[in-house]
């Protein structure tokens, strides 16, 4: 096996780390990105003096959104196949990584089944069951017609509720960047509908907004009564506004994704949310912090060195991460963002007060590993 994508991190060591600071490293053995090289930073990140990567293994994480069953997984992009299955070498670094816990999002009838079939695989996989905003045409176009199609969620929600693998109702919620996928209307009328299903089985929402902040909270306000467990608004990248009025509804938090931190208006925003109502993900194989993003500069030297061994999909080696598809692993990066933009030092302690956040929430029965 080849070590490109270690040759790639140590190379970008020697460009960015000055060679007295730099001390004699024995040859790597893996050119995973979760391998953790211990280097000395040239600009000392002001969270740790040490690895953020080896402190990552210390912190316990829950990702509240992973679509694992995106083409990309499998090895395809855009229809065309690039490298065999990873699926197995994924799961591998986010449990390295230190992930107690993955929920894989879905979007639409036949995505529940098959998000609930892989949620059996492992202990450590659960799933939600929904229709996403931009599919609710699917309500309409379902054979059976709009009952069966929301009967038929029903009895896949059922089912997972019954072996402990279905924690949440969605993703479910409005998208009006999106409206030519589904029309406004229908949107709001099967977002509506999917509230029975959160009221017949007593599980907490997961919840999509788009540039749709006051229907949404319409909807989900007169709704209140029917998820008295709550729920998330996930990978959220509203305004200051947006983000009061949603926690102005005591039993709603708010999740955080590297889209969640492109902009200095959105650093803005997180800047100023509770840390008691915030839940992070990834919502890979997308959103991962990009170098245009404005929350990168929070990136230690050490997270940056990590990313640079990634290796490009054609060259795919299933012991490195892929060049712009981002994964469960690398939600340390955005607790690692999320510390910047707040000023906090003590990574650890905001780690498990938002792996709280989320247990509490999702998991309230005291099953979550101690």
């Amino acid at each position: 096996m080849t070590l490109t994508c270690c040759k790639l991190a140590s190379k970008y060591i020697r460009s960015v780390v000055p060679r007295h600071f730099l001390p004699a490293f024995p040859r790597p053995s893996s050119c995973s990105v979760t391998a953790g090289l211990v280097i000395p930073s040239a600009h000392p990140s002001k969270f740790t003096q040490s690895s953020f990567a080896v402190r990552a293994n210390r912190m316990r994480f829950i990702d509240i959104g992973a679509n694992l069953l995106d083409d990309m997984y499998d090895g395809r992009y855009n229809d065309k196949q690039y490298h065999p299955p990873d699926l197995t070498s994924v799961l591998n670094r986010a449990w390295a990584a230190g992930l107690q816990r993955l929920i894989i999002t879905a979007g639409s009838l036949t995505e529940a089944r098959k998000a609930l079939a892989l949620a059996k695989t492992d202990d450590r996989l659960f799933c939600t069951v929904g229709c996403h905003p931009t599919r609710c045409g699917e309500f309409k176009s379902h054979a059976g017609g709009a009952e069966a199609y929301l009967q038929e969620l029903l009895a896949v929600l059922r089912e997972g509720q019954a072996s402990g693998k279905v924690v949440a109702v969605g993703e479910c919620g409005l998208d009006y960047d999106r409206l030519h996928f589904c029309d406004a209307e229908t949107q709001k009328k099967y977002f509506e509908a999917q509230f029975e299903l959160a009221r017949e089985s007593g599980l907490p929402m997961f919840l999509h907004l788009r540039a749709a902040a006051d229907d949404f909270l319409e909807i989900v306000q007169r709704h209140a009564a029917d998820f008295p467990r709550g729920g998330v608004v996930h990978s959220f990248d509203g305004t200051t506004d947006e983000a009061k009025r949603i926690l102005e509804l005591p039993h709603l938090a708010i999740g955080l994704n590297g889209c969640s931190l492109k902009t200095e208006d959105n650093l803005a925003v997180v800047a100023a949310l509770p840390l008691e109502r915030i839940m992070i993900e990834t919502d890979c194989p997308w959103c991962d912090i990009r170098p245009t993003h404005a929350g990168r500069k929070h990136l230690s030297a050490e997270s940056l060195v990590g990313l640079s061994g990634a290796k490009d999909r054609k060259k795919h080696d299933p012991s490195c991460q892929v060049k712009s598809r981002n994964e469960p692993a690398n939600i340390r990066l955005v607790l690692e963002v999320i510390a910047g933009v707040k000023g906090v030092t003590d990574l650890d302690a905001m780690a498990e007060q938002i792996y709280g956040n989320t247990a509490a929430m999702f998991f309230p029965e005291g099953t979550m590993p101690a």
